[in-house]
């Protein structure tokens, strides 16, 4: 070889499928890392677990809190339904009831209206002497009221948290 061919650079040009290779070389990096990190927090999360199987809990539905349009219309034969304001003083002599008579797994259900509601204000009354369970339309009540419900109509009533202690006590 002469000293002319020796100083010449010898410019390399890659071809197409080498290109190709050294893209899907980083293609595939990038995918391995982003499917690392989701098995990172995957497992940190507790989605993935190796070798304990936990069970998990179904989430309760609170059904026992309903506005007063239903107070008539629930699908038991026979319950009761528990009218007071839930941030009254009395609210957690009430609640404390209601705690009671769901422990003691009693023989009817109990659902609660909570009368401090914008919906439930309607039927709110300050005289006892207009209290109204016989309909849904003229359904009247005072703070502190157990209504007994049986085949979709009122059958009594019970004010102040004596005789609804009693009433609920006693069932």
């Amino acid at each position: 070889m002469s000293k002319k061919n020796k100083n010449k650079k010898v410019k390399n040009y890659s071809s197409d499928s080498e290109e190709m290779y050294r893209m899907l070389k980083v293609l595939g990096a990038v995918v391995l890392i982003l499917v690392a990190f989701y098995l990172v927090f995957a497992f940190a999360r507790g989605e993935i677990s190796f070798g304990k199987k936990t069970t998990k809990k179904e989430p309760e539905i609170q059904n026992t809190e309903i506005v007063s349009g239903m107070v008539f219309s629930k699908l038991e034969a026979e319950y009761y339904v528990l009218m007071y304001d839930f941030r009254n003083d009395n609210a957690s002599s009430y609640e404390s009831l209601y705690q009671t008579f769901t422990n003691s797994k009693g023989n009817y259900k109990l659902y609660l209206v909570d009368l401090s509601q914008q919906l439930n204000k309607d039927i709110v009354v300050e005289d006892k002497a207009k209290i109204d369970i016989s309909s849904q339309e003229s359904l009247k009540v005072v703070d502190g009221t157990l209504v007994h419900v049986k085949d979709g109509k009122g059958v009594s009533y019970k004010v102040g948290l004596k005789e609804i202690r009693k009433t609920l006590l006693s069932l």
